[in-house]
């Protein structure tokens, strides 16, 4: 069931690329005259692949607690990164108006990868540390200037043991440097649940948390060990509580 259910999260997800391209292409004219319109193009892939991949897989999403409305504008969002599937999950806590990082081999990726260039969203090369930073930093403005909010997986790739792996320091450079508050949002364990490497889809309850928003302005300059220590605690610390209602919330369905 896990195999069908992964073959079919595939279908949904080209259908949703081809569904986001052409959006995009039909609306070129437009993006020339509002080129902000750009950066709302993930909500034409997002949604329509979230609601679909979680009532395919049978996830059940709760947002605990619902602070999407106090998000600050711009920001630094941040993470765990568990599966392929986490974009469909965390990306419900996020408002409209966010790009998201991603690695630059999903440009490999027909339609999908087109799109996520093509909505504005940063590929960096992992390899290239250097110039994956300079382009997070040249990204700083485009927050600045649209009041968007950018999407980052400071773990750098999927746990593969839905433990918390180090943060990667990237995501708070780019926040302190341009005094951007940091908003950790955590989602609950998706092992059994939702790893679409692995099928294990078997579905259940998923809670995401959004955290309140980390001030960095008196940041600058300093070194950023303390800071990173610091929320990848709070996150870890979350990570259990929502585990533990995600287990409550499953064992009273």
């Amino acid at each position: 069931m896990g195999l069908l259910k992964g073959f079919f999260l595939l279908v949904g997800f080209i259908s949703s690329g081809v569904l986001a391209l052409l959006t995009g292409f039909v609306s070129l004219p437009f993006l020339l005259v509002f080129p902000s319109l750009r950066y709302r193009l993930n909500e034409v892939f997002i949604r329509p692949f979230s609601i679909y991949a979680r009532a395919l897989v049978g996830l059940k999403l709760v947002i605990d607690p619902d602070q999407k409305a106090s998000i600050p504008r711009p920001a630094v969002m941040i993470g765990n990164h568990q599966s392929g599937l986490d974009f469909a999950l965390i990306s419900q806590a996020c408002p409209q108006g966010v790009l998201i990082v991603g690695k630059r081999e999903l440009l490999r990726i027909p339609l999908f990868g087109w799109f996520f260039w093509l909505a504005g969203n940063l590929l960096i090369d992992r390899k290239d540390r250097s110039g994956s930073f300079a382009r997070l930093s040249a990204t700083r403005e485009r927050l600045v200037r649209h009041r968007l909010n950018l999407a980052i997986f400071p773990e750098g790739t999927r746990s593969k043991t839905g433990d918390f792996l180090p943060f990667k320091k990237g995501a708070f450079q780019i926040a302190t440097e341009g005094g951007l508050p940091i908003v950790p949002v955590v989602c609950s364990s998706l092992k059994g649940k939702g790893i679409w490497e692995s099928f294990e889809l078997a579905g259940g309850h998923v809670v995401v948390s959004i955290l309140p928003a980390v001030d960095t302005r008196d940041w600058k300059g300093k070194d950023l060990g303390p800071l990173v220590a610091s929320v990848h605690a709070r996150m870890v610390e979350e990570f259990h509580r929502v585990n533990e209602k995600a287990r409550e919330l499953d064992a009273r369905a």
